[in-house]
């Protein structure tokens, strides 16, 4: 006999910091892109400092942890990120926090972006 399962999404805005609309364990992927600390093509001065955005980072980790399945999967993607010359270095101090918020560091996938990409 075939079932048939049926699926349904749902669509929610809000700040990943909080994220009360889900049960704990109940994602089972996450892809995610958060905002390059303060890029000066998209986000200037979006944060007062690195440590703010890292604290940021920290509790949007933590609240990943209590909504992910275990075993289940979360890819961030980001990069490091050169303000004025100097280099923040974001996926270090991100895995540094995932792993310390208890995530397991799996794989790192590097992005060969096409020429001309701004």
């Amino acid at each position: 006999m075939n079932k048939v399962m049926k699926m349904y999404y749902k669509l929610i805005f809000g700040d990943a910091e909080n994220m009360k609309e889900l049960e704990d364990g109940s994602v089972h992927l996450v892809v995610t892109s958060p905002p390059y600390f303060n890029a000066p093509f998209d986000y200037p001065d979006l944060f007062e400092s690195y440590s703010a955005y890292l604290d940021k980072m920290r509790k949007i980790a933590r609240e990943l942890q209590r909504v992910v399945a275990e075993g289940r999967i979360v890819c961030i993607v980001c990069d490091d990120t050169l303000i004025n010359g100097k280099k923040y270095p974001v996926v270090a101090d991100l895995t540094k926090i995932y792993v310390e918020e208890g995530f397991i560091c799996m794989n790192k996938i590097i992005w060969i972006k096409p020429e001309g990409y701004v």
